[in-house]
């Protein structure tokens, strides 16, 4: 009587506790605003008659590449900081 008491006891001590259910996900959607995700269109090309004319059209081309990098940057970074909160 006492081995069967014995053995009781110790296949109760090697018992593993049940497995954990995960039973709910949430899923989180980064809050990126609207503004950044356009960039602004191409600027019209002119009808250059100066080189002056056609130096500020490349800074219009240079400065609407600029606001999209930023814009893209922005939404890296709004991204890279909603996966590194999980």
């Amino acid at each position: 009587m006492m081995r069967a008491i014995v053995i009781c006891a110790l296949l109760a001590g090697c018992a593993a506790p049940l497995p954990v259910t995960i039973t709910k996900i949430k899923l989180v959607q980064p809050d990126i605003p609207a503004a950044l995700l356009d960039c602004p269109g191409d600027p019209v090309v002119p009808v250059a008659a100066r080189q002056s004319q056609v130096a500020a059209y490349i800074a219009q081309l240079w400065e609407a590449h600029a606001i999209c990098a930023n814009h893209l940057g922005a939404v890296r970074r709004t991204l890279q900081a909603t996966a590194s909160t999980r």
